[in-house]
């Protein structure tokens, strides 16, 4: 899809959904929205966790269903677990953010969406378009996540192609809730190893390019004073995955990767000094300051901590984004340019091999 017909695509979505929210807007009865509000949680803790069972959680959503029906979605349906699947009757159309390889037969898994927490929901726009909806504000909370989605996901900062953040369609308001709307990625990048798709340590390394041009994500993100603190894996969703092993052969094209969820995230002052850029959450047993950017490097990494490419340079690399001492620990722009150089050296054919604990499959998985 071109620059040209994909931002005409994004300019559709957004100006169809702000169409229909503001009509329902102006004519839903005060005492509806009321009633619906009081049946939903009252803050973002409640929302996240509701109960003890997936029924409690698809029964925040059932009450929801009203007001997301008159601002133009189709709910997807319960599947199972956290999976939702994607509705039969309503047409799908591409918006430019989630595909499948040829090598796949079916594209079955852009009809799946497998949600980390029940703030996001998985939703079809009346033109056939696929998005995720997630609560970001709830009365006093979530102001500052909405701050910084509105200045990385929106406006001139989400034009430029060292931004991975994934853009922000819109945002719609129910009573004191705002939801942002953002496109559904072809799926998460923590299932790029070690589950279904059939990559190779080529296109996983593509990946950790990302992530490590996610880092570029990382780098362009801290270069506006801004520190993700979730940098993790299911964090980083990604167009398709390139699946090089089923295909027998390398992509000219590769998919790009998007960073997603900054609830936790910081902002600071551009003139805010580096010592100043410290915060002490109680998830740090030390208790002592740290640096949230190495955070930022550190969790990424870690979290690749089962995937083996079997090359000694690209692993040493990872390791020395995990060490214990922030100091010696490779900052984003560091472990970018190292693995850039290790991956330039090397042939694309040369990484058309599994790595080490690949998921097995019969060869007619789909």
């Amino acid at each position: 899809m071109s620059s040209l017909s994909l931002g005409r695509t994004l300019a559709t979505i957004g100006t169809t959904l702000l169409a229909s929210y503001v009509f329902w807007d102006a004519h839903c009865p005060r005492n509806t929205r009321r009633r619906i509000r009081q049946k939903l949680p009252a803050n973002l803790d409640e929302w996240r966790i509701p109960g003890n069972c997936v029924q409690d959680e698809e029964r925040i959503w059932l009450q929801l269903d009203e007001v997301l029906d008159q601002w133009g979605f189709t709910q997807w349906q319960h599947f199972a677990d956290s999976i939702l699947q994607a509705p039969s009757t309503a047409p799908q159309l591409s918006s430019g953010f989630g595909y499948t390889p040829l090598a796949r037969t079916t594209p079955i898994w852009l009809g799946r969406f497998e949600y980390t927490n029940p703030l996001c929901r998985a939703v079809r726009t009346r033109e056939g378009h696929d998005v995720i909806i997630r609560v970001i504000v709830i009365g006093k909370e979530g102001h500052e996540h909405l701050k910084i989605l509105r200045k990385l996901a929106t406006g001139p900062l989400s034009l430029y192609s060292e931004n991975h953040t994934l853009p922000m369609f819109s945002e719609l308001q129910f009573e004191d809730i705002i939801f942002g709307v953002f496109p559904k990625a072809g799926g998460s990048v923590s299932e790029a190893h070690g589950y279904w798709p059939r990559n190779s340590v080529g296109d996983i390394v593509d990946m950790l390019l990302q992530m490590l041009e996610i880092t570029k994500a990382l780098v362009f993100i801290h270069s506006h004073n801004v520190a993700h603190r979730d940098a993790f894996i299911d964090n980083f969703v990604v167009q398709w995955q390139p699946e090089s092993l089923a295909a027998k052969k390398i992509s000219i094209s590769r998919p790009r990767i998007y960073l997603i969820d900054f609830e936790v995230s910081v902002q600071f002052p551009e003139d805010c000094p580096i010592e100043n850029r410290r915060q002490c959450p109680p998830e740090v047993e030390s208790g002592k300051p740290y640096d949230p950017f190495k955070l930022d490097v550190w969790q990424l990494a870690s979290s690749l901590h089962k995937f083996k490419s079997k090359i000694p340079a690209i692993d040493e690399t990872l390791a020395a984004m995990t060490d214990d001492d922030p100091v010696c620990r490779l900052d984003a722009q560091q472990a970018l340019d190292r693995l850039g150089q290790i991956v330039a050296s090397m042939p694309p054919e040369s990484l058309l091999f599994e790595p080490e604990g690949a998921f097995k499959f019969n060869s007619d998985t789909n």
